[in-house]
């Protein structure tokens, strides 16, 4: 797989990010993608690791585990496996492991570090103004702080700051 190729693979899964159905826009999409200077050949390596690839994950794939302490269980897809660091998805498991969040709050938490990671890298920093973006409770955002240590105390600095 050369570079061309996992450029197209990343501007196919930013549409698939933004809810692009690249099955049916297919089409539509080879038409922009050569227009962009890619060959036919690459777009078409591209869409054959897409199809063949990537995993959708649905809500049946998701189950209530009440032997874990957020009662959360969630597998990464091979795309997120791709694009988070081990630190990241640390992170993920971390606060997951809290089991302070609603499984909605950490999907929409993982999926924002997604769009970000799929068009730059991805640090704790950027994972945590996401965390808190959506995670409206300070006390809730004082406990993350404190209990993943990526974090150092973050919290603690914005309140500084603010």
């Amino acid at each position: 797989m050369n570079k061309k190729v996992i450029e197209i693979l990343s501007i196919l899964i930013q549409k698939m990010l933004h809810d692009e159905d690249l099955w049916r826009k297919q089409e539509d999409i080879i038409i922009e993608l050569e227009n962009q200077g890619y060959t036919i050949e690459n777009i078409s390596e591209a869409f054959e690791v897409i199809f063949s690839e990537v995993i959708s994950v649905e809500d049946r794939d998701f189950y209530i585990d009440y032997e874990m302490s957020s009662g959360y269980n969630r597998v990464f897809t091979k795309v997120e496996n791709f694009y988070f660091s081990k630190e990241i998805k640390a992170i993920i498991y971390k606060l997951n492991a809290l089991g302070i969040l609603s499984a909605d709050e950490l999907e929409i938490i993982i999926y924002r570090m997604m769009e970000i990671a799929t068009i730059d890298d991805l640090k704790t920093d950027l994972v945590w103004d996401i965390i808190n973006d959506v995670v409206d409770d300070s006390e809730l955002m004082m406990t993350i702080s404190a209990e993943i240590n990526e974090f150092d105390g973050n919290f603690s600095k914005q309140q500084r700051v603010n």
